[in-house]
């Protein structure tokens, strides 16, 4: 049945909604749509949304507390990170809508700190991240996770073949004009 196709009458619930989840079904629903990366396991800040639709979860997403002290000019204290971003497969389309979804409402309701940014890496090598600059994000840099600068002093090299490794565009959205900028 394609999204065309849905048939609403029989839900009782509203036919879309954005909510928190756990950490732990995130990654699960991650991990079983194959995302590149995993489950995000890092060991501090994080939390968790999803997007159900028509009574089915289509799409995770997970923001965490950054690895670095500092991103594009923000201290640890002031910025979120999109850590993972996951849709269902089939569901492509709820990518997007994911994306702002956790842009307007995920990451301004991070509990640990008032959020002046949040930001996202794309893989270079993956995608060219069309999907934060048509939402108006803005590209700080595409040389994030390059092999020199200044986290190669103290980040540890990925080995051959991780997912991970490589260069990486960082993406910026400011809150600091109510949201617009």
């Amino acid at each position: 049945m394609t999204s065309m196709q849905l048939d609403l009458s029989s839900i009782a619930s509203p036919a879309a909604g954005f909510f928190e989840t756990s950490v732990d079904t995130a990654n699960a629903l991650i991990t079983d749509w194959g995302h590149y990366l995993g489950p995000s396991n890092r060991p501090f800040g994080a939390q968790a949304w999803r997007l159900d639709v028509a009574g089915r979860t289509v799409a995770a997403a997970i923001s965490a507390s950054t690895v670095s002290a500092t991103v594009a000019g923000y201290a640890r204290g002031e910025v979120v990170e999109l850590a993972r971003l996951c849709t269902r497969p089939g569901d492509r389309w709820a990518t997007r809508v994911m994306l702002r979804l956790w842009r307007e409402l995920g990451a301004p309701a991070w509990p640990y700190w008032d959020v002046a940014a949040a930001v996202a890496y794309s893989d270079n090598e993956r995608h060219p991240g069309h999907i934060y600059r048509t939402d108006g994000w803005t590209r700080v840099t595409a040389r994030a996770g390059a092999p020199s600068g200044p986290n190669a002093t103290w980040s540890r090299p990925r080995p051959e073949g991780h997912p991970a490794r490589g260069r990486k565009s960082l993406w910026l959205w400011e809150y600091a004009h109510g949201g617009e900028r």
